[in-house]
């Protein structure tokens, strides 16, 4: 197995903040940071094989309308837990050729049961859990409505969003069953707060945080 004792995950829902506390942390304690949506974006996309990603070679083959609007949330929800872990295996290729004392990943694919194996010490994983009102007001700052290019932009907004539910349940559940921190992320704290929550999970301050969950 490939040796990655020196990573630091934040995983969880869409709408987060995911993105944000690990940039912060990154930057103030000069950690390589692992964007899992930019690989996904400029990447992996392009390393997808049918033989070794069947799940994920038929999603990348679909039109927008059989991804978002012609299939139930909890089939989306299904397909999509099942992409991430035939993904994972090109997150660990990545991070295996960092050159870094010490490195931050982040990103919705990054499932409690994914990273568990990897990990030296349950402290060095967190997820981050929005709640729906919470998700949909992140979503609507960053300027998103729907999925661009359905023939139904409204079916396709609502599956989208009920998926996310559904995958943010399925990793409070997952994490939690493993003793790995799960946080709630609804607004009552600030970004400054979340990112100094998880900055004493990963034991970066003095102070060890207890595992919160919902």
């Amino acid at each position: 197995m490939t040796d990655l004792r020196n990573v630091f995950w934040i995983g969880g829902g869409t709408g987060a903040g995911k993105s944000s506390v690990a940039i912060a942390l990154a930057q103030r304690y000069g950690l390589e940071r692992y964007d899992y949506d930019w690989h996904d974006a400029r990447d992996h996309s392009t390393r997808t094989r049918a033989d070794r990603h069947p799940v994920r070679a038929a999603f990348l083959a679909m039109s927008v309308d059989e991804r978002w609007v012609r299939r139930t949330p909890a089939a989306m929800a299904s397909e999509t837990i099942a992409q991430f872990r035939e993904r994972f295996e090109l997150v660990v290729e990545d991070l295996a050729v960092l050159r870094a004392d010490r490195v931050i990943a982040d990103g919705f694919g990054l499932l409690p049961e994914l990273v568990a194996p990897l990990l030296a010490d349950r402290r060095q994983a967190i997820f981050l859990l929005p709640t729906a009102v919470f998700r949909e007001e992140a979503l609507a700052r960053r300027g998103w409505v729907t999925i661009e290019g359905t023939t139904d932009p409204d079916r396709a907004r609502r599956t989208r969003l009920e998926r996310d539910a559904r995958l943010t349940k399925y990793v409070r559940r997952t994490a939690l069953s493993r003793d790995l921190a799960a946080v709630v992320i609804d607004g009552s704290r600030t970004l400054e707060e979340v990112s100094a929550l998880v900055e004493r999970d990963f034991g970066l301050t003095d102070d060890a945080l207890v595992v919160v969950s919902p």
